[in-house]
């Protein structure tokens, strides 16, 4: 049903030519690829839909450059916008999630032109990962520290960097058991050999790759974003203006929310922020959550989308009862009904 083509590297559903079928662009989060995309993009019937899932740059198979952290986000939306002119698509849904949703924003931002509607699936706070608190993404310190490449478990990386698909001890720095226990919530089994760990180890781990450059901080927790690489490149220093873009774009364009109920990773106290593991003692010095609270990364988009139905432009917030970060992994057949109830009104 995929196919793979030359250049940046991506898949599509079997079909010659997107010309009268409704074309979908799939935006991938983190440590994953295109492919993630793949169970999800098979619910579609092909006769009806032009599916396309990309590897953004640093990550699967797409030809590697190294990653400027002020520009990463809008080179990745730009790299989307060239690819819908390579394959004739002047529209497109765009259905993202994570750090893609993150890159969903600056379409929104940047080329709303371009798009019939946005399906977020669990997507990055509009301020970035990590860093902030309140409603408005308000930095908790002036050089960002708590966000960034620092973010990253370097033992995990180092198991990365040495093709360790085991979940041999210590299991918490282990890919494998990293993606099966906290970001799939263990409803899937992952051997070895499972294609979904291609993601992690297609990382490009070269400098402008992932996770980025450290800079030291004298603010807790020690570490500010650097200029280089992927997770640099969602530091709210880096994406300062974005939600006030999004507010003043030019198009007012759909957006249908969808996130799962149990979202560990995309959440008002994720598991990733480093706030949230302060406080639970697992890194010291934490001044306290009365001086430094966890991130409120969903009342952060909803905020944003709040303020845009304000302008005029609704959205729909669906949340997934039993599923995580990753539904359309998880119940693929569910996601697809929610998207599809959501493109029929633009069949109405």
């Amino acid at each position: 049903m995929f196919t793979t083509f030359s250049g940046p590297h991506y898949l599509r559903t079997n079909t010659t030519e997107a010309a009268g079928k409704t074309p979908l662009l799939f935006v991938h989060g983190n440590t994953s690829t295109g492919a993630w995309w793949a169970p999800l993009m098979r619910c579609f019937d092909p006769q009806r839909y032009f599916c396309v899932a990309p590897d953004l740059n640093g990550f699967g198979q797409t030809k590697f450059r190294p990653i400027g952290a002020r520009t990463g986000v809008r080179d990745w939306a730009r790299d989307l916008t060239d690819l819908l002119d390579r394959l004739g698509i002047a529209r497109a849904h765009v259905v993202a999630s994570s750090l893609g949703g993150i890159v969903g924003w600056q379409l929104l931002a940047a080329h709303s032109a371009r798009l019939l509607s946005v399906v977020q699936i669990a997507p990055g706070s509009p301020y970035g990962f990590g860093g902030t608190q309140g409603a408005e993404g308000t930095p908790n310190f002036p050089d960002f520290a708590g966000s960034g490449a620092g973010m990253s478990n370097p033992a995990l990386i180092a198991r990365i960097r040495a093709g360790d698909r085991s979940k041999q001890p210590p299991v918490v720095t282990s890919p494998a058991w990293v993606l099966q226990q906290y970001v799939l919530r263990n409803r899937m089994e992952l051997d070895e050999a499972h294609p979904l760990l291609d993601g992690m180890f297609s990382l490009r781990l070269e400098d402008g790759g992932f996770p980025g450059d450290v800079l030291p901080s004298p603010n807790w927790p020690g570490y500010a974003p650097g200029e280089r690489g992927i997770v640099n490149s969602i530091s709210p220093k880096q994406l300062r203006g974005l939600a006030e873009a999004v507010l003043q774009a030019r198009e007012p364009v759909p957006l249908l929310w969808l996130r799962g109920a149990e979202d560990a990773i995309v959440s008002d106290r994720s598991g990733s922020d480093p706030a949230v593991l302060g406080a639970l003692g697992l890194i010291p010095g934490f001044p306290g959550e009365a001086d430094l609270p966890p991130q409120p990364m969903l009342l952060q988009t909803r905020a944003l989308l709040d303020a845009r139905a304000a302008n005029g432009t609704p959205y729909r917030e669906s949340v997934l009862s039993g599923l995580g970060h990753c539904p359309y992994l998880e119940e693929p057949q569910r996601v697809h009904a929610e998207i599809s109830g959501w493109l029929a009104d633009f069949r109405a």
